[in-house]
């Protein structure tokens, strides 16, 4: 006799002990993996960003414009990795910054770079001689993971360099750390300040003492002695190795000996220049250390790696050298990945008590039981599959958790129903479990595969935000689905021996039941639902037009603001000003702040920016009249409680000063709201944008509304006398390096070492750092040669002009935007469509257009994107569906309710007054595959029950929803309730997904138990004689 062959199901019934060694390795297996595994705060975003920079010295902004950024531009372009349209030029004084933004399709950046590279070295032989360089900076996008500064109010910039080449090589040895760079270094020099009088009485000229200063320091080869058998080299000791050195250096001999050396005509001092920018940190000079993470490494191990370095070294210092951390992101990520885990664990308690308020206990523990095996056993296999444990991966869990234990309830309450029909408790638990297996698979497949076609329809730093979003939770579902199928049926069959009874005490009244209390009100309803069809369907109806209105009207945020203890701030001052004017207003802000108890440190960047410290937030170009702030706080309530309080104040506090406080966030967009004026003329675009400037000040959701092209330069144009110049042999390069050396922050010349340290020698005047605009004319110009000297009036015109401090250009036409912020409780979009109705009517000139930036660019940019993920997942329920039920009609029905979930969407949003953005979508798709799954199991039942029992379409679907209505509910809570620390943590990425979660399948599940059952009567009414005749024409 041959023996029937086990199933899956009942194979691992049989072989148990095999099933629960292997879940207990594996438990055991994510236990070390969640210790192990690499954590983040969000997963690795490919920042395609790059800047190009040009130096061409003596050019006007309008001349870099020309000469420099559009032959630059044309060869940029003219490869197809760049995004064009994002891709512009700030043409200043000298130098054209051109910052490049590659395709969002890009993923090999580091090649394209590698490439680009070598073709801007190529091409740099094409630009004007003056261009003195171009450099390309690919590292833009690199993200410190620590800025820890070196502090001290006595030591030296060179000792603090001492102290901080030591600690870097102490942190060399960590493995996970990468690149180290050192900001905020002021170098010595040894500067000689010429007296012009004294240099005129000994008729030096100062050209030929720099040449001759110039070859002093020249190092290069003195040749070699070489013998038959031996090589030995030449070398010629340098002169100039010390201050005396130089001081003694002569310049000067005659026949009769006498000598002139170089301290008798100048003052040779040695000393730290007026620093062009300066980073202190709580009104201390110190030297900021970036940190950088190599990749595919543990930040969180790697920050406590760097700490216990910094622990031990700081012990080493002296007393007033102390190191500070300004920016910590494995602190940042360590604190999330816990709060997610307390979040995780609190949703875990709280599914855990729905299940066992609402069913006997040994029932509750047995379906509660999957939630901490499937968790483990995901993280084990996060762990293997090189998953790291992020908020994203931590959000997947969470958001999975209330459906882990629903495959679990499914398979429980069909095994309690079949041994409450006297089946045997062995095979009630195999036939509840294989029963129902195409069922939860399908539901299962529905959730989880219709998250991947946002992997192919999203772009830029959002598809690499949800890129792990999918595949964790496909896992984490996927476990589940096993766990029910092959552990729950030994677990049910072990710990429920017998099936739920309505308990009466003897004698006596029932005893109370939430769920046959809920029964009663459910049947009820139900009666009245097929009472009044048409009201039914009308109400449906109605909440699908109703939760389209109201999505529609929903305000939108596409990325949300970061919950941080910390913020930034940016003065801009105008163009032209010297950086010790942006001190003084920089040093008055931070005194401000720094008064204030909720802050601990402000990191001030005078003349400069911070380097990156949040993958979202770009640094800025600095300048003389730039700076910024990263300002400490003791937490996330008091840097908003800071941000409404000093934005109003200080905003427009300081003259002339522009007070940018900027909350951080996970937004692309530089600015909220930009409107973009492009055209060929800049005196046209200038009017407009002063035109728009005026309105939009007039709106009150506005703030700081500027715009980048700055004030215009003060400069000074010298016009040479060509007759004159000639005549006395003075040529435009001649006039430009005298002129330089004397009112230039100084002329290097030559450079003495002591060591490993350079110190560069510096020809100065002393009208280089304080001049007069009337000392220019009194300058006196080397003529005939150097023989003779001559006022600079004599041979020159001087001009006072106003040249463009700045020009911008933007896929490579001159494009002037008009920016401005808002207020914390406004929404942008919103915000933004003011603007548009009031720029509406604006008649532009011809040859000018008139386009929007900021983020309602970037929410046009992904939400089309975003959208058509969604349509996509709708398409691949649907052929699931299909595949599931075989039957079109069913199918589409299905499909149809799906629209179902939108009131209850919005009605949620509303409630707790979230923006809706890109995690509200992820929401949605999650809430789609729940209504999928009960719709599933409810229709399920229904078509069992017409082709066993041969009911009607109207008996079989309400017999089954009045069965199915438990699970559902259950389902339902269990998925609510596992999403509600979501909503209490508060967190702007997080608490729309949540919020969606929760309020949606409460909502939807009214729709599901009430207008489906009644719109599957519907529109199978009459299938029945079809049936009929279909099964007799396959008889044939």
């Amino acid at each position: 006799m041959k023996t029937k062959k086990r199933s899956v199901v009942e194979w691992a019934m049989h072989y148990r002990q095999v099933i629960i060694l292997i879940t207990c390795c594996l438990m055991a297996f994510g236990v070390y993996g969640l210790s192990e595994m690499k954590k983040n705060e969000f997963p690795d975003f490919t920042i395609r960003q790059g800047v190009v920079a040009a130096v061409y010295p003596g050019a006007t902004a309008a001349e870099m414009e020309e000469q420099v950024a559009k032959p630059l531009e044309n060869y940029i372009f003219s490869y197809k990795e760049v995004k064009k349209a994002k891709t512009h030029s700030t043409c200043k004084d000298g130098m054209v910054i051109i910052q490049v933004q590659l395709n969002d399709d890009l993923n090999n950046k580091d090649e394209f770079w590698s490439k680009f590279k070598h073709g801007v070295g190529q091409f740099k032989s094409e630009l004007p001689q003056g261009v003195l360089a171009v450099q390309v900076m690919d590292d833009f996008g690199d993200t410190s993971a620590l800025l820890v500064t070196m502090e001290s109010g006595d030591k030296t910039y060179r000792e603090l360099n001492t102290y901080m080449d030591g600690l870097k090589d102490r942190l060399r040895r960590i493995e996970s750390v990468g690149r180290l760079n050192t900001y905020g270094m002021q170098q010595e020099q040894i500067s000689i300040y010429l007296d012009s009088d004294r240099l005129s009485h000994y008729e030096i000229n100062d050209q030929t003492l720099a040449i001759t200063l110039f070859t002093k320091g020249f190092t290069t080869t003195a040749g070699r002695i070489k013998t038959d058998d031996y090589i030995s080299p030449v070398y010629i000791a340098k002169s100039l190795n010390t201050l005396r050195d130089v001081q003694e250096m002569i310049v000067y001999s005659d026949p009769m000996g006498n000598t002139v050396r170089l301290k008798d005509i100048a003052r040779v001092v040695k000393e730290y220049p007026v620093p062009e920018s300066v980073i202190t940190n709580n009104g201390k000079k110190c030297l900021l250390l970036s940190v950088e993470m190599k990749k595919d490494k543990n930040i969180v191990r790697m920050g406590n790696e760097v700490k216990e370095v910094l622990a031990e070294y700081e012990k080493t210092l002296p007393s007033d050298v102390q190191l500070f951390k300004i920016t910590d992101q494995s602190k940042v990520v360590n604190d999330s990945v816990i709060t997610f885990l307390k979040e995780l664990l609190i949703a875990v308690i709280a599914v855990i008590i729905v299940v066992m308020l609402l069913m006997p206990f040994r029932v509750a523990m047995v379906a509660a039981s999957t939630i901490p095996v499937t968790i483990f056993i995901s993280l084990g296999l996060f762990y293997a599959f090189g998953i790291e444990l992020n908020t994203v991966t931590l959000a997947a869990l969470i958001v999975t958790l209330g459906m882990i234990v629903d495959n679990s309830i499914v398979i429980i309450d069909s095994y309690l129903e079949k041994i409450s029909e006297g089946m045997s408790r062995w095979h009630a638990s195999i036939e509840s479990a294989t029963h129902f297996f195409k069922s939860i698979f399908s539901a299962t497949l529905a959730i989880s595969i219709t998250f991947f076609p946002f992997l192919f329809t999203m772009t830029g730093m959002t598809h690499d935000f949800l890129m792990s979003f999918p595949w964790a939770t496909t896992l984490i579902l996927m476990i589940s689905l096993l766990v029910a199928e092959l552990l729950v049926p030994f677990l049910q069959f072990y710990f429920i021996r017998k099936p739920v009874k309505s308990e009466f005490p003897e004698g006596g009244k029932k005893k109370f039941s939430f769920l046959d209390s809920l029964q009663t009100g459910y049947n009820w309803l139900l009666d009245k639902c097929f009472a009044y069809p048409r009201i039914t369907i009308g109400l449906g109806v109605l909440s699908v037009v109703v939760g389209i209105v109201l999505v529609g009207s929903l305000p939108q945020k596409l990325m949300p603001t970061a919950e941080r203890d910390q913020f930034a701030v940016e003065i801009y001052m105008p163009t032209g000003t010297a950086v010790e004017k942006t001190t003084q207003v920089a040093d008055s802000l931070e005194h401000i702040l720094r008064q204030d108890s909720r802050v601990l440190s402000v990191a001030s960047f005078k003349g400069t920016s911070s380097p990156r410290f949040q993958n979202s937030y770009a640094p800025q170009m600095g300048g003389s009249n730039f700076a910024q702030f990263i300002v400490n706080t003791t937490g996330v309530d008091a840097t908003l409680e800071l941000l409404d309080e000093y934005t109003p104040r200080y905003s427009g506090y300081f003259p002339e000063a522009v007070v940018r406080f900027k909350q951080l966030g996970y937004s692309e967009a530089v600015n909220p709201v930009e409107v973009r004026i492009s055209g060929d003329s800049l005196s046209v675009l200038k009017d407009e944008a002063d035109r728009i400037v005026e309105i939009l000040r007039t709106m009150p959701e506005l703030e700081l509304v500027r715009t980048n092209f700055n004030e215009p330069l003060a400069a000074t144009r010298i016009e040479l006398d060509e007759d004159e110049s000639i005549r006395l042999g003075i040529t435009n390069a001649s006039l430009e390096t005298a002129l330089a050396m004397r009112y230039g922050s100084g002329f290097p010349v030559a450079t003495a070492w002591e060591g490993d340290y350079d110190i560069n020698i510096v020809l100065k005047s002393t009208k280089a750092d304080s001049a007069r605009y009337q000392d220019l004319g009194d300058e006196r110009i080397a003529a005939s040669g150097g023989l003779a000297t001559v006022p600079l009036r004599q041979i020159a015109k001087i001009v006072p002009v106003w040249n463009d401090g700045q020009i911008v250009r933007r896929n490579g036409i001159r494009t002037i935007t008009v920016m401005a912020e808002v207020g914390r409780e406004i929404n942008v979009m919103n915000a933004t469509a003011k603007v548009q109705e009031k720029l509406s009517g604006l008649s532009l000139p011809e040859g000018v257009t008139l386009t929007y930036g900021g983020e309602l660019e970037e929410n046009e940019e992904q939400m089309p994107n975003i959208m058509a993920g969604l349509c996509i997942a709708v398409v691949i329920i649907f052929f699931i569906l299909l595949w599931h039920f075989k039957r079109i009609s069913t199918a589409v029905m299905m499909l149809m309710c799906l629209t179902l979930c939108l009131f209850g969407t919005a009605v949620g949003i509303l409630i707790q007054g979230v923006d809706f953005g890109v995690t509200c979508v992820l929401g949605i798709v999650s809430l789609m595959g729940i209504l999928v799954r009960n719709g599933i199991i409810m229709i399920d039942y229904a078509e069992e029950l017409r082709n066993n029992e041969r009911m009607t379409a109207h008996q079989a679907i309400y017999h089954s929803a009045q069965r199915r209505m438990r699970p559902i509910f259950l389902t339902s809570a269990a998925a609510s309730m596992g999403v509600i620390p979501m909503i209490l943590g508060g967190s702007g990425l997080w608490m729309p997904m949540g919020t969606v979660i929760f309020y949606g399948t409460l909502i939807t599940m009214v729709f599901i138990l009430t207008v489906m059952p009644v719109c599957y009567w519907l529109m199978m009414s009459g299938t029945t004689r079809k049936r009929s005749r279909s099964a007799k024409l396959e008889l044939e």
